[in-house]
């Protein structure tokens, strides 16, 4: 017995190296020592089909195969002959060896002939592994049997008919379904009488007091029904509600956890997605987390192990080692690292902050490692959102002690979330944040975060500088950065806040005048991004507040105007439409009609996945096709330098700061507030159009007007232009 393991490590050892001809001559040696022992030389042969060696495994498994028939060994020669099936799928000699194999082993059961018949064994159109799982699973569904349906779940076979051809299972949602031979050969999986949910129906009482005396019991049967592997709400979804009681899930499955992370039987994951995994051979997580760190490859991957490391610092014995070790080589690893990689590392920076926090010994200034970093970053809102959600709010609290300021000449180009982390910080720049309102120039995120902000009574409170932004430029705001937007997603949590919010409209458009109103109405018609049902949703808010706006409903007397668009705005929309009309929607329906193949559309989930799936398609590709019926694109080459026009850039003076700034009016999807592009619809725009050199404008502004002079114009730079 010794001896067979050892020669079994050996073999496994070489096919880990990828030693394919060592590994078939070592085979073959044993097969000469061992010629009576053929379970063990299939046993040898697996190894190969796991490592994907199948056309090998196949020509050693040929050695022993008429041995293993001659032995009498039934069951195993038709495994061996599976095996070859894997490797040659079309092989007629093989089929007719299959059909004799399985006439012989299960020539007492009186299905055998119709289950042979719909698998096609015989066939030559069928491939054999097809048609051997095929077999396979439709003689393990005999009366009484259990399987599962991936959408119809679990169920128990209450008939067998080869007569008809036809198999009946009883499922939650239909306790008599009646299924033809060949659809449930593809469409079940037939489970043992292990399965969790077989012993659910069973054995209940069993896997309750499971549940209770030996919690790790019951999630080894858990996991072993789901090939050893299941994530955090599949095994809620198993056993909360029946076999521990729905009010006790949360208790009992936080104490299954800390049992689970001790176990080193178990592979507990970091993150929340990831499954629980029950290990082959136990690990324990010291080993486990010392192995995937030595291993990592690169600064990000180790940094990765070490915040795992992290997580489970405090249940670790005599970590201090583990933890030394770790903060070594990421500092190590750190200093060498190429300083174009900014984001790695700071993310190094701020574990190693961390792991130094976990030793007793006095630790060195770690705010100064991280800060030395910061240092090296140029682009501060790119750098934070390429930062893992921990080592940005680290970034942001360490960064609002040490360099406000720097944070606050940042705040029109960071997401909503940095904002949130400082938003106390930002009531000096209150005044820039509602001229670039004003002026249609603020970012999505700064809109988005501006209007949660109004929505949210306890920061306005705490913060009653917001109020200043309760105004109907800020809805104009929204519309034009909604509309200006390259594409939907951009724009999403924008939309999202707009309609979800369902005050917003009217908290904005409060005490507004009815020539604001009917320009917003106005605006809200002419948009080619809402949809009719958004439209008459934002409207029923403006109507609620200013009844007079119901004639927009009633005489729908908005004209539609050509937009003025580049021509790289254009190809991306019109590259978005054949992308939806070629790709997608094929692929939807593609995915509709093998859905309804699963048949009872009204339990099929996947069905009602695909057709949603459809109507988002179909209402965007409508949507981008009035877009672009409605586009004139241009290059600018032809703009007029004697007044402001499309395809201009302009340098203007605010005449009460005397500050000089520069914008590139251009066409109507492009917006860039940070490079001073704006689109000819924004409001700043349209106040400067048709202006000479010399003359002033009012921009629109709370506290009364920002007087703006027209020093040049000259026609948008070729970088410009060419970065659209």
């Amino acid at each position: 017995m010794a001896s067979t393991q050892n020669h079994h490590q050996q073999l496994k050892e070489l096919l880990s190296r990828g030693d394919w001809d060592n590994a078939q001559a070592f085979w073959l040696d044993l097969a000469e020592q061992f010629p009576d022992q053929s379970d063990f030389l299939l046993l040898l042969v697996k190894e190969f089909m796991d490592v994907g060696q199948s056309a090998l495994a196949a020509d050693l498994v040929s050695l022993i195969v008429p041995n293993l028939k001659e032995n009498g060994k039934l069951h195993e020669w038709l495994y061996a002959l599976k095996l070859q099936a894997e490797a040659r799928p079309s092989d007629k000699p093989l089929r007719a060896d299959l059909v004799d194999a399985y006439s012989q082993i299960y020539q007492a059961d009186p299905r055998l002939k119709a289950i042979l018949a719909v698998a096609e064994l015989d066939q030559p159109r069928t491939p054999l592994p097809i048609a051997v799982a095929r077999a396979d699973a439709l003689l393990a569904l005999q009366s009484g049997t259990f399987c599962q349906h991936k959408s119809w779940g679990f169920g128990r076979v209450k008939s067998f008919d080869t007569t008809l051809g036809q198999i009946v299972v009883s499922f939650a949602h239909n306790p008599s379904h009646s299924m033809q031979l060949a659809y449930a050969a593809e469409s079940l999986t037939p489970v043992n009488n292990e399965h969790i949910e077989v012993r659910k129906t069973t054995d209940l009482a069993s896997l309750q007091r499971l549940a209770t005396e030996e919690p790790l019991g019951l999630l080894r049967v858990v996991l072993l029904s789901h090939n050893r592997a299941a994530t955090a709400d599949r095994i809620e979804a198993t056993l909360s509600g029946s076999v521990v009681p729905a009010d006790q899930w949360r208790k009992w499955w936080e104490n299954a956890r800390k049992l689970l992370k001790k176990d080193p039987h178990f592979e507990f994951p970091s993150k929340k997605t990831a499954p629980v995994v029950l290990r082959t051979a136990p690990v324990s997580q010291q080993d486990e987390l010392l192995e995937a760190f030595r291993n990592a490859k690169g600064l990000a991957q180790q940094t990765e192990v070490a915040r795992q490391l992290l997580k489970l610092v405090d249940e670790l014995d005599n970590a201090d080692l583990l933890v030394q070790e770790f903060q070594d080589a990421l500092l190590e690893v750190l200093q060498k690292s190429p300083v174009s990689r900014q984001a790695e590392r700071i993310e190094a920076a701020v574990a190693i902050e961390q792991l130094r926090q976990h030793q007793k010994a006095p630790v060195e200034d770690t705010v100064a490692l991280i800060n030395a970093r910061m240092a090296e970053v140029r682009d501060l809102p790119a750098l934070l959102d390429n930062l893992s959600a921990p080592a940005q709010k680290r970034v942001l609290a360490i960064l609002r002690t040490s360099a406000p300021a720097r944070l606050l000449r940042e705040i029109n180009h960071l997401s909503a979330r940095d904002l949130d982390e400082i938003a106390d910080l930002l009531a000096p720049q209150a005044e820039a944040i509602q001229q670039w309102i004003h002026n249609q120039t603020a970012s999505l995120a700064l809109l988005g975060w501006v209007c949660k902000s109004i929505g949210s009574p306890a920061l306005r409170k705490s913060s009653p500088w917001i109020d200043m932004f309760q105004t109907p430029a800020l809805l104009l705001a929204v519309l034009e950065a909604i509309e200006s937007a390259p594409n939907k997603t951009a724009s999403k949590e924008l939309r999202d806040i707009l309609f979800e919010q369902e005050e917003l409209v009217a908290d904005l458009l409060a005490g507004a005048d009815s020539e604001t109103v009917r320009k917003l109405v106005r605006q809200i018609f002419s948009s080619t991004v809402f949809d009719e049902l958004d439209r008459r949703s934002l409207m029923a808010r403006i109507i609620k507040e200013h009844p007079f706006a119901q004639e927009f409903l009633v005489t729908n007397a908005v004209k539609e105007q050509p937009l003025i668009v580049s021509q790289a705005s254009y190809d991306r929309r019109k590259a978005e439409l054949e992308d939806i009309i070629q790709k997608k929607i094929p692929q939807n329906s593609k995915e509709i009609a093998q859905a309804r193949s699963y048949g009872d559309l009204r339990e099929n989930f996947e069905y009602k996945a695909a057709k949603d799936m459809q109507k988002l398609l179909m209402r965007r590709r409508a949507e981008l096709e009035m877009l672009l019926a409605r586009a004139q694109t241009t290059d600018f080459a032809e703009a007029k330098t004697n007044a402001v026009s499309i395809g201009t850039s302009i340098t203007v003076t605010d005449l009460a700061t005397n500050q000089p700034h520069a914008y590139h009016i251009l066409g109507a999807w492009d917006s860039d507030p940070a490079r001073g592009i704006i689109s000819y619809p924004a409001a700043l725009a349209q106040a400067l159009l048709n202006k000479k050199v010399g003359d002033t404008i009012d921009a629109a502004s709370e506290t009364g007007s920002q007087k703006l002079r027209v020093d040049r114009i000259e026609k948008a730079p070729a970088e410009i232009l060419q970065s659209l």
